[in-house]
């Protein structure tokens, strides 16, 4: 076992955590999983972080252009992130075809 996984290990057993394998017939397997389901808590969903700034009017007016020219819509769900707006017009090679 490598260092990593006891490590892995002893982080979930200092949580009070233990693993369990248990095998059962394939017809079984979703309602034990179901079960498994319902039996463990719940945890709230992970809201992911905005990474990087918004992108700048003039870069969201050439997205546009460039959507317009290449017969594409415009990328309004990229302009709240520059990196993948940047992505997407370097996919449309940049520049009007």
């Amino acid at each position: 076992m490598t260092s990593r996984m006891q490590d892995y290990r002893m982080k979930k057993q200092q949580q009070g955590l233990v693993q369990v394998r248990v095998w059962v017939p394939e017809e079984h397997e979703y309602f034990i999983k179901s079960i498994a389901k319902e039996c463990r808590p719940s945890t709230p969903l992970k809201i992911p972080e905005r990474y990087g700034r918004r992108a700048t009017p003039i870069q969201i007016r050439f997205a546009e252009s460039l959507a317009t020219i290449n017969g594409k819509a415009p990328p309004e769900h990229l302009y709240d992130y520059h990196i993948s707006l940047s992505a997407w017009i370097w996919g449309l090679g940049g520049r009007p075809k």
